[in-house]
């Protein structure tokens, strides 16, 4: 999971969620448009898409999230 960082006139980052397929090769799977980044709002679309791939996919487990040093998204994570 990444974000861009001040790359727009309005100040909003662009979050994307990538996944890695069976040739463990990371492919793009969400992609999310924010006007604030905290760990609160950040939160909410994790658990949002987390509940949609259960459902969608009961079998399916996270193993792993990789993120940079971007405090909001490790507590969001957490």
């Amino acid at each position: 999971m990444d974000s861009t960082f001040n790359t727009n006139k309005y100040g909003y980052q662009l979050y994307t969620l990538a996944v890695f397929d069976e040739q463990q090769s990371g492919v793009p799977v969400a992609w999310v448009v924010m006007s604030r980044n905290t760990s609160q709002d950040i939160q909410v679309w994790l658990e949002s898409l987390m509940l949609r791939c259960f459902r969608t996919r009961p079998d399916w487990r996270v193993n792993a999230f990789m993120v940079d040093d971007a405090m909001a998204e490790i507590i969001a994570l957490r």
